[in-house]
């Protein structure tokens, strides 16, 4: 009799219910603010990536890189320039610029291969009139390797960011 009354007694009390509940859900509440937050700033790398290849291309397109005599290291120090999170940008950062004789035969190279980033480095930027495909390859360590959202990964967990540009040059 006395142990039922205990009984009762102890499930009638809700005095630390609140904390076994935030004990059970804050791991997995967590883990979501950390994933959203992971692949936000993941997007926000990758359309900074975009936005400087951009910029960089133009230099490119009106000639002021031919005129130069840029090689593909001036190129990416261009474009790592104006990427706001660069994290090694220089060492890591990979470009393929080829010059685009008819659009049959543009080609698209996915830079992963065999679990790593396989990417042949050119810098052909072409003549005044040609068309140039310039793509930049820039391997992204997550924060937490939880996630797997993308096959785009390294074999060492990294993500692949990637940006393109297909141009015309201007008469110069």
């Amino acid at each position: 009799m006395r142990t039922m009354k205990r009984f009762k007694a102890f499930r009638g009390d809700r005095s630390g219910s609140a904390a076994i509940e935030f004990a059970i859900l804050a791991l997995p509440f967590m883990v979501l603010i950390f994933a959203i937050i992971e692949i936000s700033v993941m997007y926000f790398v990758d359309s900074g990536l975009d936005a400087a290849l951009h910029k960089a291309v133009r230099k490119v397109r009106v000639g002021s890189a031919k005129t130069n005599a840029w090689t593909v290291k001036e190129f990416k120090a261009a474009v790592c320039a104006d990427l706001s999170y660069s994290f090694s940008c220089n060492a890591n950062l990979k470009v393929r610029a080829t010059v685009i004789t008819d659009m049959a035969s543009v080609t698209r190279v996915s830079g992963i291969a065999a679990g790593s980033l396989s990417v042949t480095e050119d810098f052909n930027i072409g003549d005044s009139g040609d068309y140039v495909l310039v793509q930049a390859f820039l391997p992204w360590d997550p924060v937490m390797k939880l996630y797997s959202f993308s096959t785009a990964r390294l074999s060492d967990g990294s993500y692949v960011l990637g940006a393109a540009e297909l141009f015309r040059n201007e008469p110069f």
